[in-house]
């Protein structure tokens, strides 16, 4: 039987780290993907304070006690590719979350690829922006090896509505780009990410993008929704059968590759706005939902 996860991004800064953690849990979730990212900011963030690794023990003693283990987690996602391309190297904040990452008792951390946020109509920058990803990946690998961390690369598509109707995909939602990525850096410290949610706005055959993954994919986000909606923000990460992904053909291709990982789910932002035992229904019914796929 699979573990089942549940991020908590979208409704943890409504409580504490806490109550937020215990909701997953009473849900009936049994692990937790946690959101290093969301406390990496702003300014005063428990990530940016002097007191972070105590900060973090606390998680981790909140986690143990509660029997929610902590099975992935979100890195900052701070950096973009400057206007001109010249290369910066991972800001700080890096360093830290991947060692808070480490005091969690977690390994694997989710990384967007670094972004250049303007319309490329064509795959002319792809080598700039490929061996600039590398690169930035590549000084991250000795912080991985030190940290027993796994760095997860997750698809990406185009949130900022930058492409036109003819452009070359934007860098990172297809499964090649993914792979080829993954290859540049050439480390076994590295695999992929998943984002069903990302890839079926980006117009990707999900269960085509599993099995050319195969070996090399480690985490999932199991999100649904519409497809690509323009002029709205389509990530509306609904719970799997909420938006018109097909999970059927998702779940056999990740029984033919014979996936042992853990079922994640990000669940919606709404969540923060509902009272707290609104939530757990809610969370509830997509743990069972992600049960019941499984066991079909």
């Amino acid at each position: 039987m699979h573990f089942i996860s549940s991020a908590m991004a979208s409704f943890c800064l409504e409580t504490t780290v806490e109550d937020a953690m215990q909701t997953v849990r009473d849900a009936g979730f049994d692990s937790l993907d946690f959101p290093l990212s969301v406390y990496s900011r702003p300014q005063d963030a428990p990530l940016r304070g002097d007191n972070w690794r105590q900060w973090a023990r606390g998680v981790r003693r909140t986690a143990d006690r509660i029997g929610l283990p902590i099975t992935q987690a979100h890195a900052s996602w701070e950096q973009a590719i400057p206007d001109d391309l010249h290369y910066e190297s991972p800001y700080e904040i890096y360093e830290r979350t991947m060692e808070a990452c480490a005091i969690l008792g977690c390994r694997q951390l989710i990384f967007h690829p670094v972004l250049y946020l303007h319309r490329m109509p064509d795959r002319s920058l792809w080598p700039r922006i490929h061996d600039w990803n590398v690169r930035w990946f590549h000084e991250l690998l000795p912080l991985a090896e030190k940290f027993d961390i796994v760095i997860n690369l997750e698809n990406t598509f185009d949130y900022r509505h930058l492409q036109q109707p003819g452009d070359a995909p934007v860098p990172y939602t297809t499964a090649q780009d993914m792979l080829e990525l993954v290859y540049g850096i050439g480390s076994n410290r590295v695999q992929l990410c998943l984002d069903t949610g990302h890839a079926h706005i980006s117009g990707q055959d999900v269960p085509e993008m599993i099995r050319a993954w195969r070996g090399n994919l480690a985490t999932l986000h199991l999100n649904d929704n519409y497809g690509l909606i323009r002029p709205v923000f389509e990530d509306l990460h609904l719970f799997p059968g909420y938006g018109t992904l097909e999970w059927k053909p998702i779940f056999d291709a990740l029984r033919d590759i014979r996936f042992r990982g853990v079922l994640n789910i990000e669940p919606v932002v709404e969540l923060a706005r509902m009272p707290r035992a609104v939530r757990i229904i809610q969370l509830r019914a997509a743990a069972q939902t992600l049960q019941v796929l499984a066991e079909l």
